[in-house]
């Protein structure tokens, strides 16, 4: 007797954690996350077929999907094409039932931070020499060139420090008159020196 009381809790619990499970609604299942105008729609497993929409701040669909949710699922959208503002994301989940399960984010895009240009500065010391100063390094791996009156490289290197650096370069059988710089940092800005 004391085995079958047993079985029967054990079943019992067994089927109430199952029901739990199954009852956990939208809101638990599934999260928005939002960076300029990148977003990112986590979906849980658990809530099996669903329909997200993408509304303006009107509500005016703007984008449907359905997804079928077998495992823990990321779902992104590039809204980079439309003006930063509020929208709004609709999951439905149960969708062919009258009860259907449903959730409503808002958030906001905004535009992202345009990039500052490479701050560098050259200045004649004499008719041989000059400083360059680069200052706001966001990474090491600095490339200086620099380039004759025909805009060919006549003097490379690569400088890997951080933040900023100063250096002074000496020209043998050149002016500074008949030269000019192009100084590229590690993320790809370029700035062109005349001095």
């Amino acid at each position: 007797m004391k085995k079958l009381l047993t079985l029967a809790l054990a079943a019992t619990l067994g089927v109430a954690s199952f029901a739990n499970a199954s009852n956990e609604g939208i809101e638990e299942l599934s999260s928005v996350r939002s960076k300029d105008k990148k977003v990112a729609i986590s979906l849980k497993e658990g809530l099996g077929k669903v329909k997200l929409e993408i509304l303006d701040s009107e509500g005016h669909k703007l984008h449907q999907q359905f997804v079928k949710v077998k495992e823990d699922i990321q779902v992104p959208y590039d809204l980079s094409q439309l003006p930063a503002g509020e929208y709004q994301v609709s999951i439905e989940s149960n969708i062919k039932e009258p009860s259907a399960d449903k959730m409503v984010y808002t958030f906001e895009t905004k535009e992202a931070p345009a990039p500052l240009p490479l701050m560098a500065y050259g200045k004649s010391l004499d008719e041989n020499s000059f400083r360059l100063a680069v200052i706001g390094l966001e990474k090491p791996g600095t490339k200086v060139e620099i380039l004759d009156s025909n805009g060919k490289a006549v003097f490379s290197e690569k400088i890997n420090q951080e933040e900023a650096f100063t250096k002074i370069y000496h020209l043998k059988n050149m002016s500074v008159k008949d030269v000019s710089l192009r100084v590229t940092d590690a993320t790809g800005r370029t700035k062109t020196l005349y001095l």
